[in-house]
């Protein structure tokens, strides 16, 4: 059972801190990592009967137009706006509260929604490629379907759940007994995909890879002082290991 309780507040809701060129960037530091859809498989699953026994929001979503960056993006002044986003309020809202259950505040480190994943979640649905619109397809059903799921168990919608309310329903779907129960099979293999596409999301913003004790990217005053005795040791000691040890540093 997941033990965090993301928001005290069930009446919060989502603000972005963010501006489009600040989450375009975000963009695409994500779309270079992953080339095909975040959600993948779903469609190997008996698609019918699991979506209607597990109440699968039957959405007529609006196909996305937009004509992206074209073939030659200008990642350092990117456009304004090249199209634009397309998650509602509520949307976000669920969202936001999805991503701190996930990504909780711990100590000095910030959950998900406050470095503002939620924002490069929007622009990730809202983007006019094929990789994008597939998860588009996923993603935006799993939001309502949180919405209708906290109505039909306890006559609220998901942001005006409790906290315990909403672990209660993200505990029936985070985990693999999830995916043999007919019920949930299909929101599971979603859920799986959306909480890979935060996680990733999180550990892409510069808080994120503080947590990650990432020191790359800082400029080294005088000569470079080389590698430590210790990563020298274990480097040779590897390439002994492979055979090549005529090629060991000195």
């Amino acid at each position: 059972m997941i033990d965090v309780i993301s928001k005290e507040s069930s009446g919060e809701h989502y603000r972005s801190g963010l501006t489009r060129r600040q989450t375009l960037k975000w963009l695409g530091v994500l779309s270079a990592t992953m080339t095909v859809p975040v959600i993948s498989g779903c469609e190997s699953i008996a698609i019918s009967s699991a979506k209607i026994t597990g109440k699968w929001p039957d959405l007529n979503l609006e196909p996305i137009t937009g004509e992206g960056y074209g073939k030659d993006p200008n990642l350092i002044t990117p456009p304004t706006s090249p199209w634009p986003l397309t998650l509602t309020d509520d949307q976000r809202n669920i969202l936001a509260l999805v991503c701190d259950i996930l990504i909780p505040r711990e100590g000095d480190v910030p959950s998900a929604s406050e470095v503002n994943v939620p924002d490069v979640i929007d622009e990730w649905v809202s983007a006019p490629y094929p990789s994008n619109q597939a998860d588009r397809k996923e993603i935006i059903p799993a939001l309502v379907w949180f919405d209708e799921e906290a109505q039909r168990r306890f006559g609220k919608g998901f942001v005006a759940a409790t906290p315990e309310q909403r672990l209660n329903i993200i505990d029936d779907i985070a985990y693999e007994e999830a995916e043999s129960n007919l019920r949930y099979i299909y929101i599971a293999k979603v859920f799986d995909g959306l909480r890979t596409l935060i996680t990733i999301a999180f550990f892409a913003s510069p808080e994120g890879t503080k947590d990650l004790g990432y020191i790359g990217n800082i400029p080294i005053a005088g000569d470079y002082p080389g590698p430590s005795d210790e990563a020298l040791d274990h480097l040779n000691g590897v390439l002994s290991d492979l055979g090549l040890a005529d090629h060991a540093y000195s």
